[in-house]
């Protein structure tokens, strides 16, 4: 990425859903949960660590007092920063920077050919990464397709292609603590090794507590991993008001909140100033179709409003969810969820912003509902730039210099900032006759014409051959490993 690329809204302020003193009444209670109801932990290193860092411990119920909380949010670094494939900077992760990816590991996907809904495989991956390689605002990769074809080994093949087939940094999904040292071994291979790794993170790990308040072994494992290891980790909280967590917003945040810390402090103990990223996707579920609404209004507020408590209270790099839906289809409730989703995170600052393509509560892949939301995101970028009133933006020149019933199509400076305007690949603007003459075609077919058109005719952002045949070996490696078990 360009580090001159807006990432961020320059104008005088952006979107904020918590007061300083809601912030402070959200930490206050968190530390009371924390304190008095406490989590359970199911991993006994981390069982020890916090038994010899003060918390009073019943069975696996940790009871964690304030000031472990408060040092654990001091010992954390306020940025990540994220490299590509190539060692080149390409994310900066702290302040009010906004990036935007995929979704991970779904299951199904619709099939931009055939339009129906069915089982990823293989090929689906390495399509889905061809495709979301070739949009210039998405920022980073998460491996969007399950591979069936792999089962046990699902979580490394996807990984493979999206180092294999994109340069762009990545949020990775894991099986447990083996696969994501399978992982970390393939992201060695392009970095030469791991200290080559730590010094230029590719990837973030993505892991998450069984909420209400329950970290798991597996999740703990991966955590302590990543944290020895100095390299960035997220652990994320999915609770669902009025299901896994409270019905209430603050109440579902106060304990998205507590779950997070949990997961830092974990990170902290085991590697004092181990890289963390925190935040949480909170959904409210439809109490009529017992689905989590993964667009709704009160999730879009839940969400957002814990990553910007996590960066003004905690000055932690964060995480959020945006374009994505609920919808069956890329259609158009699809595009009115996500767009909204997208342009609200962009100006509340969420750091790290994931989902981009879900669909069906994040059960399916979207390919066209990636091209669209591309385009979504383009335009929020644009608004980020707000107003420049630098000297030559005034055009004070031009206005003196035309004047009434003159116009500006001849002025030097139109000519030279016509292409300042954003413009759109999949959005029409011509008159009605032309787009008749064009084929009369709607937004969501010509998105669907463009990823057609890159997974068939698009090249592939492919690596060396002899770095291509590392991580082929690697994969060949654990899948005999695993029939052999069988």
């Amino acid at each position: 990425m360009d580090r001159g690329m807006n990432v961020r809204f320059n104008g005088p302020c952006g979107i904020s859903f918590l007061s300083r003193d809601q912030m402070d009444t959200i930490h206050s209670c968190t530390l009371e949960l924390l304190q008095d109801v406490g989590v359970e932990v199911q991993h006994k290193g981390a069982l020890e660590m916090l038994k010899n860092a003060g918390c009073f411990i019943e069975k696996k119920r940790v009871h964690v007092p304030p000031a472990l909380v408060e040092w654990s949010i001091k010992q954390a670094p306020s940025r990540i920063l994220l490299y590509d494939r190539d060692g080149k900077f390409a994310m900066d992760v702290s302040g009010r920077n906004v990036y935007y990816g995929v979704g991970s590991a779904q299951p199904n996907i619709i099939d931009s050919f055939t339009g129906e809904t069915r089982l990823c495989n293989e090929e689906d991956n390495k399509n889905c990464v061809k495709v979301a390689d070739a949009m210039p605002y998405i920022d980073y990769m998460m491996s969007m397709a399950q591979v069936y074809d792999h089962p046990v080994t699902s979580f490394e093949h996807e990984y493979a292609a999206m180092i294999r087939y994109s340069s762009k940094p990545q949020v990775v999904i894991t099986a447990d603590l083996e696969s994501t040292k399978n992982v970390v071994e393939m992201a060695c291979v392009v970095r030469g090794n791991l200290e080559g790794l730590v010094t230029k993170p590719l990837f973030i790990l993505y892991c998450e507590p069984t909420s209400p308040l329950v970290c798991t072994k597996e999740s703990i494992e991966k955590v302590i991993y990543m944290a020895e290891n100095n390299l960035p980790v997220l652990y994320a909280p999915i609770p669902m008001n009025g299901a896994t967590g409270p019905i209430t917003i603050a109440g579902s945040i106060i304990q998205a909140n507590a779950e997070c810390l949990a997961g830092l402090i974990i990170a902290e103990l085991a590697r004092p100033g181990a890289p963390f990223l925190y935040g949480a996707i909170i959904t409210n579920m439809d109490m009529k179709s017992l689905q989590p609404t993964y667009a709704s209004p009160e999730t879009m507020v839940e969400s957002l409003a814990l990553s910007e408590l996590g960066r003004e209270m905690y000055h932690l790099p964060t995480w959020g969810t945006a374009g994505c839906t609920s919808s069956k289809l890329p259609d158009e409730q699809a595009v009115l969820e996500g767009a909204q989703y997208i342009t609200l995170a962009g100006f509340s600052g969420a750091n790290v912003v994931h989902d981009v393509g879900y669909t069906t509560f994040g059960l399916a892949h979207s390919n066209d509902l990636v091209v669209m939301m591309n385009d979504a995101i383009g335009r929020v970028r644009k608004l980020f730039e707000g107003v420049n009133t630098a000297q030559e933006y005034l055009a004070m020149d031009d206005l003196l210099s035309v004047g009434p019933k003159g116009h500006y199509f001849s002025q030097e400076s139109t000519i030279a900032r016509v292409r300042d305007n954003w413009e759109s690949p999949i959005e029409d603007r011509n008159e009605y006759d032309r787009w008749m003459e064009l084929g009369g075609k709607t937004m969501g077919q010509r998105a669907n014409q463009k990823v057609r058109d890159i997974i068939e005719n698009g090249k592939l952002n492919s690596l060396p051959p002899e770095l291509d045949a590392k991580i082929v070996s690697i994969l060949d490696r654990i899948d005999t490993a695993e029939s052999l078990k069988k």
